[in-house]
């Protein structure tokens, strides 16, 4: 028999997080099929400035003007560099712009109404260890070798948003284009999101607060717990922050960061993402310098 008590809290949990997130999730789909379909590659690169420091803030800015989904972001990134975009710049704009975006920042916003703090710490933190990964993946690349950098191969691993980039003239063919990218968008983010919230809310309902103390009895295992547990869940960044606002209280601010920015910059679907367009080499000094510069933000926040 199953308790009824931890039914029911389940299934509040669970409705709850659906229907505050769904919004956002429509709201992310729609921008970002409308990017895919009418912005080109090329056009997206003429609004990122190449030129020293100012390249790599314009990168970082650029989730303003174009606030595209984590799933999309890998192969843009990659067919940018592939262009001549350099690398630093590349993965600055990769990493900053599912997080430096007003969809996810409104939506962190209306998750955490009462804690602006966490806002400005996701926001703010996020730009700054895209800037710091960022340069340090340029100094190490910049001018090497593309195969150093890239795989060649033809990607097999991808997001269905992603595969279809065709460029219309039509009107009728661009809308046709619009509704078939806003679709797939928004299928493949509900997939992902749905396990999540779904695997979030048997955590929150089987968990008692006992059990959650003791994980949180040391800063340093409860911010590895929640960026695992954000890279683990893939969650969509417009959304997770409906996910993980129930843990605020049992794991602080610093743990709750963590999630907030590891998930956007690199959680499981992006992993293989990275490790099917770039050479492996690349793609696991990547993952690790992510890993090392959000648990450090997260353990500094936590301590002060």
């Amino acid at each position: 028999m199953v308790d009824t008590s931890i039914l029911e809290s389940f299934i509040w949990s669970f409705l709850g997080i659906v229907v505050e997130s769904l919004p956002f999730i429509i709201i992310g789909s729609l921008v970002s099929a409308i990017i895919q379909v009418f912005l080109t590659e090329e056009l997206i690169r003429k609004f990122i400035p190449k030129v020293s420091i100012l390249g790599y803030l314009g990168a970082i800015l650029s989730g303003i003007l174009f606030p595209i989904c984590e799933c999309a972001i890998v192969p843009i990134t990659r067919s940018l560099i592939k262009k001549g975009l350099p690398v630093g710049i590349g993965i600055s704009f990769m990493l900053a712009v599912p997080i430096v975006n007003p969809i996810v920042i409104m939506s962190t916003y209306y998750a955490f109404p009462n804690n602006i703090s966490v806002v400005l710490l996701r926001t703010l933190g996020g730009a700054l260890i895209a800037l710091v990964v960022g340069l340090i993946m340029g100094y190490l690349y910049n001018g090497k070798k593309k195969e150093l950098i890239l795989k060649e191969n033809i990607m097999t691993i991808r997001c269905e948003c992603c595969v279809s980039n065709k460029f219309t003239t039509s009107k009728r063919e661009k809308i046709i284009n619009l509704i078939n990218h806003g679709s797939n968008e928004f299928l493949n983010i509900s997939v992902y999101f749905i396990i999540g919230a779904f695997l979030s809310s048997v955590f929150a309902a089987l968990m008692n607060n006992e059990v959650l103390a003791r994980i949180n009895t040391n800063n340093l295992v409860g911010v590895l717990f929640m960026i695992a547990l954000s890279f683990i869940l893939s969650l969509c960044s417009e959304a997770d922050a409906f996910v993980v606002k129930g843990f605020l209280d049992n794991f602080g601010v610093g743990a709750i960061v963590g999630f907030l920015i590891m998930g956007p910059m690199m959680d499981l679907k992006n992993a293989f993402l990275a490790f099917g367009v770039f050479n492996n080499r690349f793609a696991s000094r990547l993952v690790l310098f992510i890993t090392i510069f959000v648990t450090a933000l997260a353990l500094l926040i936590s301590i002060v």
